[in-house]
């Protein structure tokens, strides 16, 4: 790809920051990407080009987070997906195409902002991708206290069944019950949880006025049901500052958390559907709760109460978990 263009006016400047953007989204060129970085430190006319070409990028970042595209901030997946429902994309092609190259970059741990205070960096880390290809089944005794295994209500590892297939490999979690081992407590539950605690401390102890961010997916897939009824997926996180919470305590030891809904599953068992959370770490977090939840929900006139509690579910599906870490920091402007 030649990269370069011989011209000086701004049209072709501009052509030629939209090129090089494209060869850093698309191909994760060095060059393109060192070009790129010289240009806007040492042409004064390439700044506000691509300073207009960005977009108001914070602005298109929360419309994109309103509309649950969260996804588009995690690193590019080198597999091709299932069928997802993307909505306002679809809707909007050349938005779609200008923010494909704005948060490919993102995820390449490149990220430009202007202005007087100095640009801001993004490193994106991936924490893990969890297909349940290998490792233990999940525990199935609430809240886990301990590092790198997942547990909850009661679950099972599964291959293809009920016209439902792994996204990838042969094996996915199937979510039973909406409790677990032991559970003591009289709250009627709705939902049933897979939970995973995630040491973030490499992260936040040495953000050093910076910002931690974590996100986190999943997808979600159901056997056909009956129309009478409707089934959620969601993804959450709680940012603690130690271990030890319960399923009774864990929102209020929380620092802080977020999550993310997919509403209403579809009875495709074709399509899996994508749930996001994001959350920014405050200080003194050192772990995070990850839990990705199937609930079921009164629809139309059917109230709360007479739905069964604890909740079985017939057939409903969790798989290709992904969390990753975004480290913002703020360097201060250089002048040539």
């Amino acid at each position: 790809m030649n990269l370069e263009d011989p011209s000086s006016s701004p049209r072709s400047l501009e052509y030629r920051l939209l090129r090089l953007l494209l060869a850093v989204r698309e191909t994760q060129n060095p060059s393109a990407r060192a070009e790129l970085n010289m240009l806007l430190r040492e042409n004064a006319e390439a700044r506000p080009i691509m300073a207009r070409l960005m977009v108001d990028e914070q602005a298109l970042i929360s419309r994109l987070r309103e509309d649950g595209i969260v996804e588009l901030l995690e690193p590019a997946r080198t597999r091709r997906a299932p069928r997802i429902r993307m909505r306002w994309f679809a809707r909007r092609p050349i938005m779609a195409m200008s923010a494909g190259i704005l948060f490919g970059l993102f995820g390449a741990s490149v990220l430009f902002g202007f202005g007087l205070g100095g640009r801001r960096t993004e490193k994106v880390t991936s924490l893990f991708v969890e297909s349940f290809e290998s490792g233990p089944a999940p525990l199935v005794t609430g809240v886990p206290q301990q590092l790198n295994q997942w547990s909850g209500d009661f679950s099972e590892l599964v291959g293809e069944q009920q016209s439902v297939k792994p996204v990838q490999g042969t094996k996915m979690a199937r979510v039973l019950r909406s409790d677990f081992e032991g559970k003591i407590s009289s709250k009627r539950n709705f939902q049933g949880d897979l939970m995973r605690v995630v040491d973030v401390r490499a992260f936040t102890r040495e953000i050093n006025g910076g910002e931690v961010i974590m996100s986190a997916s999943a997808l979600f897939n159901a056997a056909p049901f009956p129309d009478t009824e409707r089934y959620d997926g969601v993804v959450t996180l709680y940012a603690l500052g130690e271990l030890g919470s319960t399923e009774k305590t864990l929102l209020e030891d929380s620092l802080a958390h977020s999550y993310g809904l997919r509403p209403s599953l579809d009875r495709d068992p074709g399509t899996w559907e994508q749930a996001n959370s994001r959350l920014q770490l405050p200080a003194g977090t050192e772990f995070v709760i990850l839990k990705v939840s199937v609930r079921r929900w009164p629809k139309d006139k059917e109230s709360q109460s007479s739905l069964p509690s604890p909740v079985t579910f017939a057939g409903h599906f969790v798989d290709d978990v992904r969390a990753s870490i975004h480290v913002r920091n703020k360097t201060p402007a250089q002048r040539n």
